[in-house]
């Protein structure tokens, strides 16, 4: 009935697919059972022989991973001991301490070589009479009575000036700069502390910004999933959320190596094992330091500073090595002119240690100040962008804005947060020394 009209039959076409299907399945059972024949025929040592192949070849070996990690149980120390152990630990406070001391041995050597010449001028010595054999002009022979002694020990001259008056004075004044040598030393070796301690809490605090960032980063993701599911977003708003979550875990990875390698720096200046793990206890927060004198406060900080009383006394010991040496060399002498341009050079020395400490002082008083003010903007442009945030996240979830922006303000909050952060630090920092009494000296 074909010529006739009648419909063909659809018999053929169901008869080539169920073959189609037949001939797949059969192909797909062919060659998946000589790979389970052969995976079962693999050799023992297989593995091995393949790894040392790959050795023979050059191929590189072993792994890339190197996680930033600490050992040991976590214990807590406080800035205050962090310090203390730095200090115990410092050479340069070790060497400058062992010069102070051998200092205060010479002090008190001459000490006892003042006391020792004082006595000697006050013992006389007895008088002596003794007969001396005279030869007269005609050869005659007669006797005379001379008297010896009856003198001090040690006359009151030069030399006695030098035993009870400059060698302890000189002496003394050695050891004041030995004691301001060390406690240099040990302003520069806190200070060191400080910064890295405060900049260990910074990066606890940046660690606890990046989770809170990648925490936003997968609830975002989530909400792009849920929409594309609906079939209200894009596969590439998908890929970009991905991307946001991927930067996100970047940035916390980082945050947390950098802590790790931060605290094994302050380790070794503490004298600790570098992978010793530890946990501060100090906060870094924001605490307004008030002043009502600025210009006081300045002098207050070049008064104390250990590189001007260092000078100082540099200064005055060349002042009592000058008048030393005037006794017995005139000013127009090569050692009266010696003395004297070393006296000369002290006192340029020393106006020029206060010069610098005046003008460190007033810039670490500015530093903080300028902190302060950073910090009160940032933390507020924060609380902005966090809203900011809040809102894209909002409007995107109602169709009014793309992955995009998300993505933009994402960026902007964690910029404007390590800013914030950074002045904190910077802050607290400038803060700390000030209240230890701390003048950088560069």
């Amino acid at each position: 009935m074909g010529k006739t009209g009648m419909p063909k039959s659809d018999t053929p076409k169901m008869s080539c697919k169920a073959l189609a299907l037949g001939l797949a399945l059969g192909c797909g059972l062919f060659f998946a059972q000589p790979q389970l024949a052969e995976a079962k025929l693999l050799p023992a040592d297989y593995e091995e022989k393949q790894a040392a192949a790959a050795a023979e070849s050059g191929e590189p070996q072993g792994t890339a991973e190197v996680p930033a990690v600490l050992t040991g149980e976590s214990r807590s120390i406080t800035l205050d001991e962090a310090m203390g152990l730095a200090l115990a630990n410092s050479p340069k406070v070790l060497s400058a301490q062992n010069d102070l001391e051998s200092a205060k041995v010479a002090a008190n050597k001459a000490a006892s070589q003042a006391r020792t010449a004082r006595q000697a001028a006050e013992i006389r010595i007895p008088s002596m009479p003794t007969q001396t054999l005279v030869y007269g002009e005609n050869g005659q022979v007669s006797w005379t009575t001379t008297t010896t002694g009856g003198g001090k020990v040690m006359q009151k001259d030069q030399t006695y000036y030098a035993a009870t008056v400059y060698g302890p004075e000189a002496t003394k004044k050695a050891v004041e700069i030995q004691d301001f040598a060390v406690q240099s030393q040990e302003s520069a070796c806190n200070l060191q502390t400080i910064q890295g301690y405060y900049t260990v809490l910074c990066d606890g605090q940046a660690e606890l910004s990046a989770m809170y960032a990648l925490e936003k980063a997968r609830n975002q993701q989530n909400v792009v999933q849920a929409r594309l599911d609906q079939g209200m977003a894009t596969r590439l708003e998908l890929l970009q959320a991905n991307t946001q979550v991927n930067t996100a875990q970047a940035m916390l990875d980082a945050a947390k190596a950098k802590t790790v390698q931060d605290k094994r720096s302050l380790n070794v200046l503490m004298g600790l094992a570098p992978d010793t793990n530890w946990m501060p206890t100090t906060a870094l927060t924001f605490e307004p330091m008030l002043f009502t004198d600025i210009e006081a406060k300045v002098q207050e900080m070049v008064t104390e500073s250990p590189m001007v009383q260092l000078t100082q006394v540099v200064f005055e010991l060349a002042g009592i090595s000058r008048e030393n040496s005037l006794v017995t060399s005139p000013v127009f002498t090569y050692d009266g002119k010696t003395a004297e341009l070393t006296y000369q050079t002290a006192k340029i020395e020393y106006d020029n240690a206060q010069r610098v400490a005046y003008t460190n002082a007033k810039s670490m008083l500015e530093s903080l100040s300028l902190a302060r003010e950073q910090y009160l903007i940032y933390q507020e442009s924060q609380e902005l962008l966090e809203e900011v945030y809040r809102l894209a996240v909002l409007q995107y979830e109602n169709g009014l804005n793309t992955q995009n922006d998300i993505q933009a303000a994402a960026a902007d909050l964690a910029s404007n947060d390590a800013n914030r952060l950074n002045a904190l630090l910077q802050y607290n920092i400038a803060k700390t020394a000030i209240e230890q009494g701390i003048v950088q000296t560069s």
